[in-house]
């Protein structure tokens, strides 16, 4: 699952900023800190004040949402197992309620002829640790229990992975350090934005997860 969010990322901020900014223009800094807050915290209050609708956030985090959750998807059918609706729906809420617990700052450090460099930099968790070790424990489990059949065994240990992962998201505490990204900005349609959003996305994700 880790792989894939870096991507997913991107495309949701590209359709959400890019689309839908139409407001009263604020600093490139509080421009960067609206975006990280929606997705990173679930506050919307600062994206609003760039002009994005209540309707224009809920499709964004509508379809960032359905992204990732096809992607969790197709990854326990490539093991051949299927994850239960309500299931898929606990692992995300945990996840979201993971990320709600990072800290960041952003600053403006240059500015000129309409371009701009915020340095952002945000605490993290380091999520392909906490992947691998939900996963490992699961796999432990699964080689200790007894099973009739091997596909039995393949469900046991996909069903205590999913399990793994949510606690572990519970578990989350940010850490103390932070790690830089710099967003090189530009005004489009009177607000500061990303120059490559496509970039950003991924580098925030990256950072988020503890792999700058």
């Amino acid at each position: 699952m880790r792989k894939i969010l870096p991507a997913l990322f991107c495309i949701c901020l590209c359709s959400a900023i890019l689309g839908g900014c139409k407001g009263p223009r604020i600093d490139a800094a509080s421009s960067v800190k609206a975006i990280y807050d929606l997705y990173i915290l679930g506050d919307k209050s600062g994206i609003l004040s760039l002009g994005m609708t209540e309707e224009d956030i809920a499709a964004a985090q509508r379809a960032y949402d359905d992204s990732l959750k096809e992607a969790i998807r197709t990854n326990f059918s490539a093991s051949g197992q299927e994850i239960e609706e309500n299931v898929l729906d606990e692992l995300c809420a945990a996840r979201k309620k993971a990320l709600a617990h990072m800290e960041a700052t952003f600053e403006t450090i240059e500015e000129s002829d309409g371009k701009a460099t915020v340095v952002l930099h945000t605490t993290f968790f380091d999520e392909p640790a906490l992947d691998e070790e939900a996963y490992y424990n699961a796999k432990e489990a699964a080689q200790q229990g007894h099973f009739d059949t091997l596909e039995q065994q393949q469900a046991f240990l996909m069903d205590r992975y999913t399990q793994n992962l949510m606690e572990a998201y519970g578990d989350v505490v940010p850490s103390k350090e932070t790690h830089e990204i710099q967003v090189e900005c530009v005004i489009h349609n009177k607000i500061w934005v990303p120059a490559n959003m496509s970039s950003f996305g991924g580098d925030l994700a990256s950072a988020i997860a503890g792999q700058p």
